[in-house]
């Protein structure tokens, strides 16, 4: 008899095994006006833990009102992935987090048997995380997410352009530096995404990114996440070959091929010049006019984003001025290109300057 007992706890201690769900558990002590609902949601592409949207939820549990709660859900996938845990301020019906500096959201990395458990609060209209436990991997997260808050902090204070510049770059360096000592590539993939402007941080350190994709390869080799890493590689190395010169990549026969190319270019520049030499007075005459009419078409908020813009600005600058999201400016920027038929800020500019001098000549 007790050998036949010592069997079923066997068995029945394998299949509780086998039927183990993703479990998150804890406190978060709420202020009146959230709602005591925690939602979890699934991402599946690096991109995603910077976009919202009601259809990643994959759970949702209620708080209670000293603050406990779990979530347990099955038929999650084995491997490890990033996942979203968040609350919904006030009667708000659309359930999405928010990126502003008051945060509503924190993020994991889990898989099918995680088991989790958080002390967490609100604080000042954020989610604050005082305490997770189960997971070296989602520690070494939040320690990063700390770090990241802390030294944006810095931004809210009245500093000069050139210092804005230097702490951006020592979040970079930072972000590097974390991603270099992550034991687990995942971590690293997770604080990469942080960097605001990875195109223009890839002409710096392309090896550096490069090197990275080694160790995700590594490590994760089937991972979805390691083929998302490689096509943003593939974006990078594109951006790069437009702007500059790979050198032992390029062959001979291009270059020719851009020596022609740029002889031709002067041989219509000249004659272009010949052209508007000819004709100025009435060119510059329709020009101005055509260049206010396209002025007066931009929005508002597009005139403003133009004018700090010429001002010598960058994106995140107007970002912060403007207190909007830094691809809300992006956004606008491309619009006003198109509208106002140029490609770059330094054509951009001298648009804004010549409307500036016409109106004051007026």
């Amino acid at each position: 008899m007790k050998s036949k007992n010592l069997i079923f706890l066997f068995f029945l201690t394998i299949v509780t095994f086998q039927l183990r769900a993703l479990e998150i558990k804890g406190t978060i002590r709420l202020q009146d006006d959230w709602q005591p609902v925690v939602y979890l949601a699934s991402l599946n592409s690096p991109e995603n833990l910077f976009v919202a949207s009601p259809e990643f939820i994959i759970a949702e549990t209620f708080i209670q009102p000293d603050g406990q709660f779990l979530i347990q859900t099955s038929g999650v996938p084995e491997d490890l992935r990033f996942y979203r845990l968040y609350l919904v301020k006030g009667d708000n019906s659309a359930v999405e987090f928010n990126t502003s500096t008051h945060r509503n959201y924190m993020h994991l990395l889990l898989d099918a048997k995680s088991e989790i458990e958080i002390d967490a609060e609100i604080n000042n209209n954020t989610l604050t995380v005082n305490r997770i436990t189960g997971s070296e991997d989602n520690i070494a997260i939040l320690d990063f997410d700390r770090e990241i808050a802390a030294r944006k902090e810095q931004f809210k204070t009245d500093i000069t352009t050139a210092k804005r510049d230097f702490l951006l770059l020592d979040i970079d360096r930072y972000i590097r530096s974390f991603i270099a000592n992550a034991p687990n590539s995942l971590v690293g993939l997770y604080a990469l995404y942080h960097i605001d402007e990875k195109d223009t941080d890839f002409l710096k350190n392309s090896e550096f990114y490069f090197d990275f994709e080694k160790q995700l390869e590594t490590q994760y080799p089937n991972s979805f996440y390691s083929e998302k890493y490689g096509e943003l590689l593939e974006t990078l190395v594109g951006f790069r070959e437009m702007v500059c010169e790979m050198p032992g990549v390029q062959p001979k026969w291009k270059d020719q091929l851009l020596i022609a190319e740029a002889i031709l270019i002067v041989l219509l520049l000249v004659l272009v010049v010949l052209l508007l030499n000819k004709n100025r007075k009435v060119h510059l005459k329709h020009e101005t006019t055509t260049q206010v009419s396209l002025h007066a078409g931009l929005t508002t908020k597009q005139q403003e984003i133009l004018k700090l813009l010429a001002n010598g600005k960058t994106n995140k600058e107007i970002a912060t001025e403007l207190f909007v999201e830094l691809s809300t400016v992006k956004t606008h920027i491309n619009n006003i290109y198109r509208q106002l038929n140029v490609s770059t800020r330094k054509e951009a500019s001298r648009y804004y300057n010549s409307i500036q001098s016409e109106i004051k000549g007026v």
